[in-house]
């Protein structure tokens, strides 16, 4: 912490945050803990109005600790105190850094309303004006209207931002800005949005990453099936269940997730045995775990009722649904508003007037929040100015490997790497974008070519980077170097 010595009060908060944000990412929690403490105490210790700015970003990157540790209760507790703060005293410190601080939180929380402000003030106070660094913050509010619910909103953003990183299709983060896009668009532009699903699944398989490619694969599924093609949406279904369960490390909920689709697609052609099987399994799977999952089991389980004609058994099942969603930190409104629509036709036809009248008040409380969050107004023109040098380094270590060994190599490898330019002079690490086949390292600096000489040596030495992709783009052009799969 040496360095900080020349810093601002404030930015020696935020340094000693972002320490403990990188030791999080590096599963380790005692310095985690350490740092989190210590800019806690700090917090506490500022002024009142500097204060209550502070003391929310460090009870709420605590919680997010405590929540990896598996001590969900105190994470919960230290999650609702923050943002209470912050509803008593909206945050408005003039930092990007520390919008930026604040917007990835709560976006690990699952917070995803209440970033948004935060990525909107991140954006406002950005001097660089980069399109790419523009493109991925917009991409982020965009993912985060998408998964409140808030489809139409996220349209905009994600748009604009597809737009850029399509310029640049070496740039790991498109897939993802892709399928974001394609779910906002598929009710309202279902063609549209097929085709950025196929997209993104091409980007993926073109790389030989089949796991990566599977949730384009799944929301293809769901518009076929959305669109009565039977057929294709259990063709698509069937190959991202068979790829997510016979690989070792994949998450319990993106197997459920695929078996919920499954099973609204069994809904629709009204072969209700499968339906019931399927969400019954999904349903089985996240029953310890909770979750937005489970919520949508729920709800699915509910339709597939109604859909047989046995409203009692749906409404109820649908009650559960929406028990559920509400304890998410940012339910989907949509979601929620679909399935209580057809819980009220349900009341009405089982003429259950009290319910019917609790049902419409959640309804309306529902539909009144969707209106009250307002819609972008960025000024889109710096996305058509020039793009940053930057260089990637593509690791063959993904998400899956590492939560299968426990080790983080690449934030090791980021850490390192980030000491020789900065003691060069010569760029940064500007992000880290990881997939469950591979983690890609994204360096910024003035020249791209200076920037690899002096990573290089290391990148060359180092085992972890055995095989490595590397994309150097300059203004002008770009090459790209793959390391051989053996360093010495």
């Amino acid at each position: 912490m040496g360095a900080c010595s020349n810093l601002s009060p404030i930015e020696k908060f935020l340094a000693i945050i972002a320490t403990g944000v990188s030791a999080l990412q590096d599963r380790n929690f005692t310095s985690a803990d350490g740092a989190f403490r210590l800019a806690l105490a700090f917090a506490k210790a500022s002024p009142p109005e500097q204060g209550r700015d502070l003391i929310p970003l460090a009870l709420l990157n605590i919680s997010r600790l405590r929540q990896k540790q598996g001590q969900e209760d105190e994470a919960r507790q230290l999650r609702e105190q923050a943002t209470s703060q912050m509803e008593q005293n909206a945050p408005s410190l003039g930092s990007a850094f520390f919008n930026l601080l604040m917007a990835a939180v709560l976006m690990d929380l699952s917070e995803y309303r209440r970033a948004i402000p935060f990525w909107e003030q991140a954006i406002q106070l950005d001097d660089s004006k980069d399109p790419i660094d523009m493109a991925y913050k917009l991409s982020r509010v965009g993912e985060c209207y998408s998964r409140t619910g808030l489809k139409d909103h996220a349209v905009i953003p994600l748009r604009a931002a597809a737009k850029t990183f399509r310029k640049h299709p070496e740039d790991p983060r498109l897939p993802a800005v892709l399928i974001t896009l394609g779910n906002a668009l598929r009710k309202s532009s279902p063609a549209e949005a097929e085709s950025c699903y196929r997209e993104a699944a091409d980007w993926h398989v073109a790389k030989g990453q089949l796991l990566s490619a599977t949730p384009a694969w799944g929301n293809i599924g769901i518009l076929c099936s959305e669109q009565g093609r039977y057929a294709e949406s259990l063709e698509f279904f069937d190959k991202v269940l068979r790829i997510r369960e016979q690989l070792p490390g994949v998450p319990t909920r993106a197997i459920a997730s695929a078996l919920n689709n499954v099973a609204n697609c069994y809904r629709r052609m009204e072969k209700f045995s499968e339906a019931f099987t399927a969400v019954s399994r999904a349903i089985d799977l996240m029953q310890d775990q909770g979750g937005a999952e489970l919520a949508h089991a729920y709800g699915t389980r509910g339709l597939i009722f109604l859909d047989q004609g046995q409203d009692s058994e749906g409404v109820e099942w649908l009650k559960k649904a929406y028990e559920h969603h509400q304890m998410l930190p940012s339910p989907r409104m949509d979601s929620i508003a679909e399935d209580l629509e057809r819980e009220i036709a349900a009341l009405k036809r089982l003429g259950r007037a009290d319910e019917l009248k609790d049902a419409e008040g959640r309804l309306a409380s529902i539909q009144t929040a969707m209106k009250s969050v307002p819609e972008t107004g960025r000024d889109l023109g710096p996305l058509d100015g020039p793009i940053q040098c930057a260089v990637f380094v593509e690791l063959n270590v993904g998400i899956r490997k590492r939560d299968l060994d426990g080790k983080r190599g690449d934030v090791q490898l980021g850490r390192q790497l980030t000491e020789i330019l900065e003691a060069n002079n010569v760029g940064c690490l500007a992000a880290r974008a990881a997939i469950p086949e591979s983690t890609t390292l994204i360096f910024y600096g003035p020249d791209a070519e200076a920037l690899f000489q002096a990573i290089e040596p290391t990148l060359r030495s180092e085992p972890i980077c055995a095989g490595a992709r590397i994309t150097i783009r300059q203004r002008d052009g770009q090459r790209e170097v793959i390391l051989p799969s053996r360093l010495i």
